[in-house]
């Protein structure tokens, strides 16, 4: 049942949980602090006077923007880090001039054992064994028979997920995603969870948090990789009807966190970096470890899982998190990414803070041109004048040829109060590189923008959307700008009463007719 409380009752419930989370914890922490730290509470706005509103909401912009991201629903134990909370979603639904407003944490099996016992139980080294038995349950027959007919624990994989990392809409569906678990389906007007996706299959196995979608097709391209078990890299093809129609296993020389790839028109390309994966280092509060004596190599195929078109190249050492996309010039394939010297975010509580606070390790936009020809690859810097992440297009033209992009700002904040203060807009054409800079106000921070086209695919036409937080106020707000003019003000503001701390991804969903 919806939650909806006055601005007053918000202000009062919102943060109390969590107030003194850092207090009681027995190391810092920063992904406890701050915007990081977790709300408590799930709530409904549909009043138009429970919102801020500044400017005008465009007549043309209908539809919802979705934003997810890590929320724990109990002070973590052991060695807490940001990719590990519990999976929280944000919704801004627009229509006509009205807002809805809703945030529901995504029911899993570890939320739902935890919020019985009322505490965590399954983070990192604080996991608990009996807790554990009973999230296998059941299922103990179907991990066993994983073990010794297919070398993975597939079924536990299911179990543990947190659905915190993106959310895709695929069909008449809204897919949570986090990489080390199968997709949960969640109802994209209500938020509720509705079980998770099998793709017509009984599928159950680690899946990218950052699938591909053909514009023109309506295929649905993916892959998963394990931290234990066989095979450690899988592809996969999903048909328009939300079916699996190919798996193809790709043998890699250690196991990988892989977080992002890029498909073209022909050809999907899975880059691998030394950041090695473990349970070990799971326990420790990472995911991975950077290991750059194992190599980095980019697998490419044929983008219908074909095994027989698998390649191998050696790739330039360093790390991407995120791709911008990629694109074919005639036997050339052209990726473009946020890439960093070495893996972010996997060091200590002080590297994490150097990382984000003080511009150590920082991710530039870089160019890669793969010759199918030759296998060599070539490596240019498109622009070292400001660190980004989280870089996005017009999603209609994934895979191909394009000339804009827009991407988070890193800010470098000696207070630590935030992290991206601000978006940037490129236009990359005529082998030019031009780049449109928004600064937000000082103390606001924002994240990934989000672009909603309104034109034809390529055309600038369109809105930038950018979640923002207001370490001043303790709140948060939707910034809607014009595309065409991402170096203004934005042209609307929708105000929420509270925080909405800083997570990973969104995305934005046309109103259907």
């Amino acid at each position: 049942m919806d939650l909806v409380l006055p601005n007053s009752a918000i202000r009062k419930t919102i943060d109390g949980k969590f107030d003194s989370l850092h207090a009681h914890a027995m190391q810092p922490n920063m992904f406890l602090e701050g915007n990081f730290a977790p709300i408590d509470q799930e709530l409904t706005l549909t009043n138009l006077k429970g919102f801020t509103l500044r400017g005008k909401i465009p007549k043309d912009l209908h539809g919802t923007f979705y934003r997810t991201g890590p929320n724990p629903q109990f002070q973590p134990t052991g060695n807490y880090h940001w990719f590990f909370g519990d999976g929280m979603v944000h919704a801004f639904q627009i229509s006509r001039g009205e807002i809805v407003y809703r945030n529901r944490y995504v029911r899993t099996p570890t939320f739902a054992i935890e919020q019985s016992a009322k505490r965590s139980l399954f983070l990192c080294s604080g996991s608990n064994f009996l807790a554990n038995l009973q999230l296998i349950g059941g299922n103990i027959f179907a991990l066993v028979a994983g073990l010794i007919r297919r070398g993975n624990a597939d079924v536990f994989t299911k179990l543990i997920s947190k659905a915190n990392t993106s959310v895709v809409p695929f069909r008449d569906q809204l897919l949570a995603l986090v990489e080390s678990s199968p997709p949960v389906v969640l109802n994209p007007s209500s938020l509720d969870t509705e079980g998770f996706e099998d793709f017509g299959e009984s599928f159950i196995s680690p899946f990218t948090a950052h699938p591909k979608m053909d514009a023109l097709t309506g295929y649905l391209y993916a892959f998963g990789y394990r931290v234990a078990g066989q095979p450690k890299l899988e592809y996969y093809v999903i048909n328009p009807s939300g079916k699996i129609v190919s798996r193809t296993p790709i043998d890699i020389p250690y196991y990988a966190m892989v977080h992002d790839f890029v498909t073209t028109r022909n050809f999907a390309v899975l880059p691998i970096f030394p950041a090695v994966a473990s349970l070990a280092a799971m326990k420790k509060g990472r995911i991975a470890e950077w290991q750059p004596d194992k190599g980095a190599f980019v697998y490419v195929l044929a983008k219908d899982g074909n095994a027989q078109t698998l390649k191998r190249f050696e790739f330039p050492p360093g790390y991407a998190y995120h791709y911008a996309n990629a694109y074919e010039e005639g036997k050339t394939i052209v990726i473009d990414a946020v890439f960093y010297e070495k893996v972010p975010l996997m060091g200590s509580d002080a590297e994490c803070r150097d990382e984000l606070f003080a511009g150590k390790n920082p991710g530039v936009l870089t160019r890669f041109r793969l010759n199918m020809s030759n296998g060599k690859v070539e490596k240019t810097v498109l622009d070292e004048s400001q660190q980004l992440e989280f870089p996005v297009i017009d999603n209609r033209l994934t895979g191909e040829n394009y000339d804009r992009l827009f991407a988070a700002t890193l800010s470098l904040s000696a207070t630590g109060a935030g992290v991206f203060g601000g978006h940037a807009a490129y236009q990359l054409s005529r082998g030019k590189i031009r780049a449109e800079t928004t600064h937000l106000p000082e103390g606001h921070f924002g994240g990934e923008p989000v672009f909603v086209p309104t034109g034809k695919p390529g055309s600038p036409k369109g809105y930038i959307l950018n979640l923002v937080y207001n370490s001043r106020e303790e709140n948060s707000y939707l910034a809607i700008y014009d595309a065409e003019k991402a170096d203004k003000k934005p042209v609307c503001e929708i105000g929420v009463p509270h925080r909405i701390p800083y997570g990973f991804h969104g995305v934005w969903r046309p109103q259907r007719s």
